[in-house]
């Protein structure tokens, strides 16, 4: 099963993460590179810091 980052689209191979293979037929399973999940992480650290804050702007909530 093919491991591929659900938002730059890197796919997992033995020497890391590699940009994706054009062609690559098979099961696929989604996740995060590294690199993607702590941009995501600090994003959303800084969503919940401003929502405590009091910023109402940048509410998780819709």
């Amino acid at each position: 099963m093919q491991t591929v980052c659900c938002v730059c689209q890197k796919t997992k191979s033995q020497a890391g993460w590699i940009q994706k293979q054009v062609g690559n037929k098979g099961r696929v399973s989604h996740g995060y590179c590294p690199d993607c999940f702590r941009r995501s992480m600090e994003q959303a650290q800084g969503w919940l810091q401003a929502r405590n804050s009091g910023n109402q702007g940048l509410s998780l909530r819709r």
